[in-house]
């Protein structure tokens, strides 16, 4: 997901029930399923066509509601649809039945225009987010569009009646039922967005939804929120936890110091914390596909436009020394952009990982080589380079270590480190203000594209200005000419990943995040995505304790 831009190192998730905990009201919070949830950074955005951080696309999933959903096997399953898509026998045309009962938390029905006006609006070049590339290499026109060539309501998408969608794809995508989970694709009521206005979605009552919750008490940079279970959600009573409160919470040791004093159900573990509670009986470590990574900008009179210099800072960090000392939650040290036990050759069924092998490792000597030829080609003995970073424990904890044991390897570079707020940092790394950001992506849907094709030339994810047409060529192959050809488009992918990073040294990958946490008895049903949206919030389920 993703994923998107990727800013948080940690979905940082804690919980308390409803159960008279300090300073609670049993005969108040006991008639309600309540949980208490953090969020390491601040909610920016409930405009699905302007996120780019995890607790935007994380809230986004709790409040609003795409065509599916996905369960707890990372399955697509009916949300607004009706059923499964009817396909046609060329793959291309998706047609989709709407449920009648769903609507807008004002009472309005969702139909077939909410999507069409949404979708459209993600492919407007004076409204297209930076995920309009999901629509560009899928759907019939939206590249025109995109481009200027075409006008919006030229897309390759009707609505004959309020509960028919039909699509029309470029290609075979097969895939693309998963991609509609994502949240780009979801509806917006375009009466009440157009009299929002710019103010849509920046506030919780500058937005309508149509998810198993609402949002209560949320403006922009708002430290605190709730989610309010939905009464005009389709699947209302499924839906058995009342209200979610929200608080923005950047340290670790604040919310395992809550923990300890059964003040919250859920905490996710960093660095020291992961070691100390490893062996409790609520320990608990899953699965994750997001990868931690540094971006180096290559915009124009950046120092980092220099390959060898972008080489040197690769090799120069030692991966298995940072997840060990610093995170200690399982994470893998990363070798690749493409995480392990994500997909695998349709051919052989091996992965993608395994198949490719090692991109990038430490190697001292390689980097002191390619820092002196680097420093030869740039005319400078000494290099100082802004990292820019996010204001939480981890990230900040991460930048320092990696600062270190870069320029333990490479001593004539120097970092500037610059932490900012996640809406600070954000305005910062897309207006090209930095040299070095770190970042995170989860993928948005199940196949390796997700995490090369936002470094073509073209694509409104690049914000690291990489260009090579080779590398264009590749994605471009994977994604259109070779699209039906399982093993060369196989063959493309691996490549594309080999000449991102071992050649161009685009980007430095670190880490595959896996997620460790502490989690009591009585709480359930929090479901860990693989791909899309961190977290279900909409199967919770709180059991009462004495």
């Amino acid at each position: 997901m993703k994923k998107f831009f990727a800013i948080s190192i940690l979905a940082l998730l804690v919980f308390v029930t409803g159960c008279n905990p300090a300073g609670k009201s049993e005969s108040t919070e006991s008639k309600k399923a309540v949980v208490h949830f953090t969020e390491p950074a601040e909610l920016l955005t409930l405009d699905t066509t302007q996120e780019e951080d995890f607790t935007s696309f994380n809230a986004q999933n709790q409040v609003l509601e795409g065509l599916y959903q996905l369960n707890e096997k990372d399955e697509a399953i009916p949300a607004v649809a009706k059923e499964l898509p009817e396909i046609s026998e060329d793959k291309q045309t998706y047609t989709i039945a709407l449920r009648d009962d769903a609507k807008w938390s004002n009472g309005d029905p969702v139909t077939a225009e909410d999507f069409l006006y949404a979708w459209r609006r993600a492919v407007t070049p004076e409204t297209a987010p930076s995920y309009a590339s999901l629509f560009v290499s899928s759907i019939k026109n939206a590249d025109a569009i995109y481009q200027g060539k075409m006008k919006s309501d030229q897309l390759g998408v009707e609505a004959p009646d309020e509960h028919t969608l039909v699509i029309h794809l470029i290609k075979p995508i097969p895939y693309f039922t998963s991609l509609l989970t994502f949240e780009t694709f979801f509806p917006i009521n375009q009466t009440f967005a157009e009299k929002q206005g710019s103010d849509y979605g920046t506030s919780a009552k500058t937005t309508l939804y149509n998810g198993p919750f609402t949002l209560d008490g949320w403006e922009q940079n708002s430290d605190t929120w709730k989610y309010i279970k939905n009464p005009k959600y389709w699947d209302e009573k499924n839906v058995k936890v009342d209200e979610i409160q929200t608080t923005v919470v950047k340290s670790t040791s604040t919310a395992v110091n809550l923990y300890q004093t059964d003040e919250l159900d859920r905490v996710v573990l960093d660095g020291e914390f992961s070691k100390q509670y490893k062996n409790d009986p609520d320990f608990q470590n899953q699965n994750d596909t997001k990868m931690g990574y540094l971006r180096f900008n290559q915009g124009q009179n950046k120092l980092l436009e220099n390959v060898n210099l972008r080489k040197a800072i690769s090799l120069a960090i030692d991966r298995d020394t940072f997840v060990k000392n610093i995170l200690g939650d399982g994470s893998i040290a990363a070798t690749g952009f493409i995480p392990k036990n994500f997909v695998q050759n349709p051919k052989t069924g091996e992965d993608f990982r395994k198949e490719n092998g090692v991109q990038q490792t430490f190697d001292k000597t390689a980097a002191q080589t390619a820092f002196t030829q680097a420093k030869e080609e740039l005319h400078k003995e000494a290099i100082t380079l802004v990292y820019l970073t996010k204001d939480t424990d981890i990230e900040k904890k991460t930048a320092e270590y990696l600062a270190n044991q870069i320029a333990e390897v490479l001593p004539d570079i120097k970092f500037e480190i610059t932490t900012l707020p996640s809406n600070n940092l954000q305005q910062r790394y897309l207006s090209g203000d930095y040299d070095i950001a770190f970042g995170q992506w989860m993928p948005d849907f199940k196949d390796a594209i997700t995490f090369l094709d936002m470094f073509a030339s073209t694509s409104g994810l690049n914000h690291v200005n990489y260009k090579n047409p080779a590398y264009d060529r590749l994605i471009q192959a994977a994604s259109d000419t070779d699209a039906a050809d399982e093993e060369k488009r196989w063959s493309d992918l691996l490549q594309a990943e080999h000449l991102l990073l071992a050649e161009d040294y685009t980007i430095a990958p670190i880490y595959q995040q896996q997620t460790a946490l502490l989690q009591k008895k009585n709480i359930s049903g929090v479901v860990k995505h693989s791909f899309g949206s961190p977290y279900s919030f909409k199967y919770i389920q709180v059991e009462e304790t004495e």
